[in-house]
């Protein structure tokens, strides 16, 4: 199929509506309040930072691999074939492990506007997910151009830096998250 640098934007227009469908359910909604704590965990805050750290470590894993994948870093000779199954495979579970502490945040906590970290968590974790989405149909087409897919992962990874940085490490620092 021809490669058409312009078609980026469909995924990114899906990805664009997943975020803002998030944001707005996350400000619409009221929270429950009601919040729940997964065992061996004292607190929902301990155990969000602990999925989200997980995650961000399988997303690092998961760059490694693309990384290799492409022949940019590594040993010249190509990677074994199960490689590009592991960075699929690490790809799916890190989305599941974000799936109970985004419906927490979501669902239980809603749109967060007391202080300024809180409304950076709030909107960059929707954008997180809409990357997410982007991501996933890019991979899908092959009419992209070269660097849509690295593009959206990246973004992806960004923002996934930035949601975790104003949540999971405040709470390690011995902050509110």
């Amino acid at each position: 199929m021809t490669v058409r640098p312009t078609a980026i934007a469909v995924p990114l227009a899906f990805g664009a509506a997943t975020a803002l469908l998030l944001g707005v359910y996350a400000s619409a909604h009221e929270p429950t309040g009601r919040d729940f704590v997964i065992e061996g965990f004292t607190t929902a805050s301990a155990w969000k930072s602990a999925f989200a750290s997980v995650a961000m470590f399988l997303f690092v894993m998961q760059v490694s691999l693309g990384l290799r994948i492409t022949g940019r870093i590594g040993p010249r000779h190509a990677p074994p074939a199960w490689t590009s199954d592991l960075h699929r495979l690490l790809g799916t579970l890190a989305f599941g492990i974000t799936l109970p502490v985004v419906f927490h945040c979501v669902w239980t906590v809603g749109y967060q506007s007391s202080d300024s970290r809180l409304v950076v968590h709030s909107i960059v974790g929707c954008i997180a997910y809409g990357f997410y989405v982007a991501k996933i149909l890019a991979v899908r087409r092959d009419d992209l151009a070269p660097w849509a897919v690295p593009l959206t992962g990246s973004l992806l990874g960004v923002a996934m830096l930035v949601a975790w940085w104003t949540s999971a490490l405040v709470h390690y620092a011995g902050g509110s998250s």
